[in-house]
């Protein structure tokens, strides 16, 4: 649980995906479909989710038990994520209801990204090869994935694959394009009610190499930090700087556990947020 133990230290949020399951059958059409914006197909058609079999299910069921037992006092996590994808999918109603029985107290992403059943309190939606316009549902809009721009950093890579949903040429030009991302698709969608926002992604990995960071996290791909970064990137790097690495400033919150009373304690939760504004 050390991992953990460190996300509760630094005050992160985790979003808990449960291990995927099933086989790859008919991997290749599902990612086309959804490719297109086919993410709406009925997650008890065992045999095309890969989950014809019975005990495999059943496992899954076990493990995910098993999951929210393990975990379920770790303060960091904030939102069980079940499926996603369509990796594995399958009843994701009944698998939502069982892990409710476990955890009533937490957020449930029952369907991350691709067939979505309508239940739960959240509409999760990943959107890569296409312009994000903001959905009308009667549950919270989440865009969980999204982003995933490509820029290849000579002697800081994992390997010689080079993935990522667009690729550019240098770091000024992705940090262009990451603005207007932002300024043209993701304010304008907060203004209409968007939720949260997930960027794919902050590091590398293997051969994504799609990161705001390098593999090594030698090298930040951001170029010059202007007017046109959205305040959201802005605020973590000062919640980076002086909540994290300097430890001189509260990283949220309105005060501190037993000083709502204390004035000056207030005042210097009010700084990071009034810099950013």
């Amino acid at each position: 649980l050390r991992w953990y133990y460190h996300c509760d230290r630094l005050g992160m949020l985790v979003w808990q995906d449960m291990v995927s399951g099933g086989v790859m059958r008919h991997f290749m059409l599902k990612s086309a479909l959804s490719t297109i914006g086919i993410t709406k197909l009925r997650d008890d058609k065992y045999g095309f989710f890969g989950r014809r079999d019975a005990a495999g299910r059943e496992e899954f069921i076990l493990d995910m038990e098993g999951t929210v037992r393990h975990l379920y006092n770790c303060p960091c996590i904030a939102m069980w994520c079940i499926f996603n994808e369509g990796w594995g999918q399958f009843d994701s109603r009944k698998a939502y209801e069982k892990l409710l029985a476990l955890d009533c107290t937490r957020s449930v992403d029952i369907a991350s990204g691709w067939h979505d059943q309508g239940d739960g309190k959240i509409c999760s939606l990943h959107v890569y090869f296409r312009r994000f316009r903001m959905v009308r549902d009667r549950r919270a809009v989440v865009l969980s994935e999204f982003g995933g721009y490509n820029c290849h950093v000579e002697g800081h890579c994992f390997n010689d694959a080079n993935y990522g949903y667009r690729r550019f040429a240098d770091c000024e030009k992705l940090t262009a394009a990451l603005c207007r991302l932002y300024q043209n698709e993701i304010l304008p969608a907060k203004a209409q009610g968007l939720c949260a926002a997930v960027y794919t992604q902050l590091s590398d990995v293997e051969d994504e190499q799609n990161g705001i960071l390098t593999y090594d996290r030698a090298v930040c791909k951001l170029g010059t930090i202007t007017s046109c970064i959205p305040e959201f990137w802005l605020s973590l790097l000062l919640i980076l700087i002086f909540a994290i690495e300097l430890r001189v400033l509260p990283s949220s919150g309105a005060y501190s556990i037993g000083q709502q009373n204390n004035i000056a304690d207030r005042a210097a939760h009010l700084i990071l947020p009034l810099a950013v504004v």
